[in-house]
């Protein structure tokens, strides 16, 4: 029987980081609401970090018995990595309130139009169990895995009297989606062999799905799963896809909407005899391993390439040599060589 392709996942914890700043700024009494951004460390660039998320859209309440919505899709933006973050028009903060906020963000460079929010029916005024608030969609069919979405959410409480700014409203973004590559290894077990691993996609990720803010860890839902995201040829590692005996090559980056229903993937393998390719195969509809995706965690799956699982239709057996048998030699009638006699039969002559 055919063995299967074998997959292992492996989960590795993306880590966020935050940063805090409690220096107080000498102002007016009444100061403006100003806003700060952190983001955990990524390794690509369409991952989103600090320095690429020029704009994020706000959302946020003054926590009253009825909740007054003073930020509603505000578009807070900077021009560059270093420049501060603005907004227009500029709202001041009021004393003896709390106010409650949420961002949300995508890397400039893939566009920002692939997210919407929708408010929460019912506004919390506890800034103690305060995780965001309202329902984040996204359309991951439209971004084709490429978007980071990012999300952020902050409380500040002013005091009775405000004699000094109360600081900047810092959000320390989340990543809101999972992030997944894979790896293919070369185990043909001969220096004579080499593989190229092209053509890869995700067959059955979410297109859409809700992400229902409030809870510490929250949960999509409404998901649609019929979108094929195709991993870009020009991010593998190595650049030529392909892999020499126990190398491997490693596709890049691809963004889901973290869902219940296990993944499959497609891809092509060539074969390749000292650099000449012999043999093309094609693994269509590969079911991964059951995977528990969670917002912002990264998964590398690997997979290992053998001589019993390269070609999914067929065993490929070595070629084998072996000495059945040397012929004997057959011996021929002697043949008599005459030498030719002494003509001059003197001694010493």
């Amino acid at each position: 029987m055919k063995k299967s392709l074998f997959l292992s996942a492996v989960a590795a914890a993306l880590v966020l980081s935050s940063c805090s700043n409690d220096e107080i700024l000498s102002s007016q009494p009444q100061s403006p609401i100003g806003f700060d951004s952190f983001v955990g460390k990524t390794t690509r660039a369409t991952d989103a970090d600090k320095t690429n998320l020029m704009r994020m859209t706000v959302y946020g309440y003054i926590g009253d018995a009825t909740p007054v919505k003073n930020f509603d899709g505000t578009i807070v933006s900077r021009t560059s990595a270093t420049a501060d973050w603005t907004y227009s028009p500029l709202q001041y903060w009021t004393a003896g309130k709390d106010y409650f906020f949420t961002a949300l963000s995508s890397p400039v460079s893939e566009g920002n139009n692939h997210y919407s929010y929708t408010w929460a029916e019912t506004l919390t005024t506890d800034i103690a169990a305060f995780n965001g608030s309202g329902t984040i969609s996204f359309n991951n069919g439209a971004a084709a895995g490429n978007e980071d979405l990012v999300y952020a959410f902050a409380t500040k409480t002013t005091p009775a009297a405000i004699t000094t700014s109360p600081g900047m409203v810092e959000f320390a973004f989340k990543h809101a989606l999972s992030r997944v590559k894979f790896s293919f290894v070369n185990a043909m077990e001969s220096d004579a062999y080499s593989v190229k691993v092209y053509g890869l996609s995700i067959d059955n990720a979410v297109a859409t799905g809700d992400l229902v803010l409030g809870d510490a860890e929250p949960e999509w839902s409404n998901l649609a799963e019929n979108v094929k995201l195709t991993l870009r040829d020009n991010l593998y590692t190595p650049t030529t896809q392909v892999a020499a005996n126990t190398a491997k090559v490693v596709s890049g980056t691809k963004f889901i909407i973290p869902g219940k229903d296990i993944l499959k993937i497609s891809f092509s393998v060539d074969l390749m005899v000292n650099g000449s390719k012999i043999a093309t195969y094609v693994h269509a509809g590969q079911a991964l391993p059951e995977t528990a995706f969670k917002n912002g965690h990264s998964y590398n799956f690997v997979a290992t390439l053998t001589p019993n699982n390269i070609d999914p239709d067929n065993d490929m057996f070595p070629i084998e040599f072996d000495v059945i048998s040397v012929d004997e030699w057959t011996e021929e009638a002697d043949i008599p060589v005459e030498l030719p006699e002494n003509s001059d039969p003197t001694p010493g002559a």
